[in-house]
């Protein structure tokens, strides 16, 4: 294999899976909305002309912020999804897709449907899903809230989950692109921590001794109901979070980066950052 596409190739994920790739031997080009709808078949077929492997880390953001867009996760997600699926049918070329690990009690759901909805239209190419627990990154976003004591995690925080490092997750997919294996892969971090841990974890990294709120999971419920009538998005992953605070979520650990290390470096980063911008403003 010589040549592959990266759908979301300018995301955090995406940069990730075009180096690993590189580092193989394997040309990546990173895809990003630059490049043209990737909603639509025909843009991203003429994208992966001469490519071997499509690789889908495109999607809506997870951020729980305003200014991330407002579109829900089908309108999204799937479409990106099944355009890239119906470009790898007419092409030959392998697709990873990389989706979401999940429990049969969370597939009703709408961030879970947008991506299963994908999953289902790849049975008949060359395809591989490769479900994530959760990202790192995702958790290290909560520091910024964690210094201001504003740390609030759903239901009583007892269920239990191991997330990923997105270097770690690169490798898996890179490892999906440039080698047979399964078609159906779920991928988790070495450690398995309740949610409760995880959040503490995120506290003391951010040098903030507060206590953690805890939200009820029925009050949860009715604002996610009411924030997918304003902001499809947030509501969306707002509703998938609730669920995710009632069942574990465990995958085959696939990475040996341990989330402790990832927030402490990310702080030290951010508060880095934060001093630059402040000394170059004077």
């Amino acid at each position: 294999m010589q040549h592959a596409i990266v759908l979301g190739g300018t995301g955090g994920l995406g940069k990730l899976v075009c180096a690993e790739l590189e580092q193989r031997g394997i040309r990546a080009r990173g895809v990003g909305r630059r490049d043209g709808d990737a909603r639509n078949p025909d843009v991203i077929a003429k994208l992966a002309d001469g490519a071997e492997a499509i690789v889908n880390c495109a999607g809506a953001s997870v951020a729980m912020a305003l200014g991330h867009g407002w579109r829900g996760y089908r309108a999204v997600d799937t479409p990106i999804g099944l355009a890239a699926a119906e470009a790898a049918r007419r092409s030959g070329a392998r697709l990873v897709y990389v989706a979401v690990h999940h429990r049969p009690e969370t597939v009703g759901c709408t961030y879970v449907d947008a991506h299963e909805r994908v999953a289902r239209a790849m049975a008949d190419i060359d395809g591989v899903v490769v479900r994530a627990t959760g990202f790192f990154s995702a958790f290290a976003s909560l520091l910024p809230l964690a210094r201001r004591g504003m740390l609030i995690d759903i239901g009583d925080g007892h269920v239990k989950t191991n997330p990923i490092d997105e270097r770690d997750l690169a490798v898996v997919v890179a490892d999906a692109v440039t080698r047979d294996g399964p078609r159906d892969i779920s991928a988790g971090g070495p450690d398995v921590m309740t949610r409760r841990e995880i959040f503490e974890h995120v506290m003391a990294a951010s040098g903030r001794q507060s206590k953690i709120r805890g939200l009820p999971i029925w009050l949860a419920r009715i604002n996610g109901a009411l924030l997918r009538l304003v902001h499809p998005r947030i509501g969306q992953f707002v509703q998938f979070a609730t669920l995710l605070a009632q069942y574990d979520l465990i995958a085959p650990s696939m990475g040996t980066r341990r989330l402790v290390d990832y927030l402490a470096v990310t702080d030290s980063a951010m508060r880095s950052a934060v001093a630059a911008s402040a000394a170059s403003s004077k």
